[in-house]
């Protein structure tokens, strides 16, 4: 685990909408798969790690994404990819707590947040599409093969700005992967929608 301070050049939210969390999807760069990419992305300048996510999650899904607290915060280096370790957050005390810190090789970290909005999620300008996922189908995804027509006839919820080849198979990034070990582990978070309170 990194101490503080660490360099925050990315984040990202988990943005829980009516039980189902958003996530771009498009052409990877092979052009051979459909990536499924979490909300989020570089941090600009003054911005809280917070701040970034839920600007993000604003432009790239026009959701107004209200933090929520995580039921613990989880380090994941490179080389572990998929054990999660517990660990505190030590930004300044008015950020929220991220659900998941990133531990990147150059040294950086990717915080990712849970959120939550009332808004109906629509794919921006740089979104080819985004695919709405109830956990269920966090792990038909992640446990694929599993082709964007398949998603779509098993039930899944998708928005797309633009067209895409349905016998594609869609390729899980790192932060799906985590989200649905996360879900293992803290089932409740699917509910997060439910209790905005």
């Amino acid at each position: 685990m990194l101490s503080a301070p660490y360099q925050i050049v990315t984040a990202g939210v988990y943005v829980c909408v009516a039980g189902c969390f958003p996530f771009q999807v498009g052409p990877s760069t092979s052009g051979e798969t459909l990536g499924v990419v979490r909300l989020g992305g570089h941090r600009e300048e003054g911005e809280t790690a917070w701040q970034c996510a839920s600007r993000e999650a604003f432009e790239e899904a026009h959701l107004q994404a209200l933090a929520r607290q995580p039921p613990a915060t989880y380090w994941v280096a490179e080389a572990d990819e998929m054990t999660f370790h517990p660990g505190p957050w030590l930004e300044s005390a008015d950020e929220y707590a991220p659900v998941v810190v990133i531990a990147n090789p150059d040294g950086t970290v990717t915080p990712m947040y849970l959120g939550v909005s009332d808004d109906e999620p629509i794919p921006s300008a740089e979104a080819k599409g985004l695919l709405l996922l109830h956990p269920d189908h966090v792990q038909q995804v992640v446990g694929g093969p599993l082709t964007l027509g398949q998603y779509l006839a098993s039930g899944g919820s998708a928005r797309f700005r633009d067209w895409l080849p349905h016998h594609l198979v869609l390729e899980p990034f790192r932060q799906l992967r985590l989200l649905c070990t996360l879900l293992q582990l803290h089932p409740e978070v699917a509910l997060l929608s439910e209790h905005r309170g």
